[in-house]
């Protein structure tokens, strides 16, 4: 049986997302297929949604995605220094710099001039409603105070009855989601009826699984047309159910490092000591444990085993982790954590088995 729904989902992580881009070469190496023939809906958040913006942008004959996953390799690779420029320095920069604690909590925003630049030539005027397969990206609208979801089928839906609001440019979609704070400064988005500022939607899901999931239910009831077969009760604890929703998720993570702050450090400390940890590790660890540890909830096996949700997202070592080191040395370290984790053979049994799902669909 073959999954009526076959969803992706990829986190944010900035230069990071050289990870994902690497597990869904793999996967198209693998299978002989573009990944918009292998899922139903792609979902990511800041760099996850440039790369699903990518892979289901359409090609000239409108028929397959323009980037393969390891064009979108190149972009990380290639373009790196062009994403994080180097920071221009005013005098507060300065004098952060100075003093290790504040000196990246003092730093300028990149100039997203390069970006932008970036997203522009390869999303040119193509439009949300243009996704070849179904698209949801993550965002947050500081102007309202509320998360923001650039969804390619509420697009389209709105489209159809004559509204264009929903239907945004690609590139600005791929701004808005990546536009982290303390990185970039926020995307202003223009339509009829007011002005949107939109930072990263890693601001409340770096790991956007469980609303890829909402959204998939969301598509399956408006496909099927009628009360669905596989209705599933809630259940206090994870059991595995035959009759739930014939869905399949991979959710690729860009890496974590392992990491702890001391009570003995942490006691004494002041706001100002909490503000690196809690943006770098805290916030974004915390997200991406809490979902998968909820997602196994959502999307448990099948009695006979069969798995309908995989997550595949190394250990790193923290001279690796940060989300905008565009270094030579990085970008390469990052390939090759990348490029072994792949080739472990606990890693390429789960990917082989994530083709053969793609593909033929589960076993009987």
């Amino acid at each position: 049986m073959k999954p009526a729904c076959r969803v992706l989902s990829i986190d944010g992580g900035g230069i990071k997302g050289i990870i994902p881009c690497i597990i869904l070469k793999e996967i198209e190496e693998k299978t002989g297929r573009k990944i918009s023939k292998l899922f139903n809906l792609i979902a990511g958040t800041s760099t996850g949604g440039i790369i699903a913006l990518g892979l289901t942008k359409k090609d000239r004959s409108g028929m397959v995605n323009t980037y393969s996953a390891n064009d979108l390799l190149d972009l990380y690779v290639k373009n790196g220094k062009d994403i994080f420029p180097e920071r221009e320095k005013d005098l507060v920069s300065r004098l952060g710099s100075m003093f290790e604690k504040t000196r990246d909590v003092t730093a300028r925003n990149y100039d997203s001039a390069g970006i932008e630049r970036l997203m522009l030539e390869k999303f040119g005027e193509a439009r949300l409603t243009d996704a070849l397969i179904d698209t949801l990206i993550t965002t947050y609208d500081i102007n309202s105070g509320r998360p923001y979801y650039f969804s390619s089928r509420i697009a389209r839906l709105k489209l159809n009855e004559g509204n264009k609001e929903e239907n945004i440019l690609m590139r600005d979609v791929a701004r808005s989601t990546s536009a982290a704070p303390t990185f970039f400064a926020p995307n202003i988005v223009n339509d009829s009826n007011s002005k949107m500022a939109f930072v990263d939607g890693g601001v409340f899901a770096n790991n956007p699984s469980v609303l890829a999931y909402s959204e998939a239910k969301e598509i399956w009831k408006h496909d099927t047309k009628t009360d669905s077969a596989y209705s599933k009760g809630v259940d206090a604890i994870v059991t595995a159910d035959d009759k739930d929703l014939p869905f399949f998720m991979l959710s690729l993570g860009c890496g974590s490092s392992k990491s702890s702050v001391s009570y003995t450090n942490a006691e004494e400390w002041r706001t100002l000591n909490w503000i690196q940890p809690l943006l770098t590790d805290i916030f974004m660890r915390s997200s991406e444990e809490s979902v998968r540890y909820t997602m196994q909830y959502l999307l448990p096996p099948f009695v006979n085993g069969n798995l309908r949700y995989e997550r595949l997202s190394p250990e790193i070592d923290r001279s690796v982790s940060q989300m905008d080191n565009v270094s030579d040395a990085n970008i390469e370290a990052l390939q090759e954590v990348a490029t072994s984790y792949v080739k472990t053979p606990e890693v390429r049994l789960k990917i082989d088995n994530v083709c053969k799902i793609l593909t033929d669909g589960w076993k009987q």
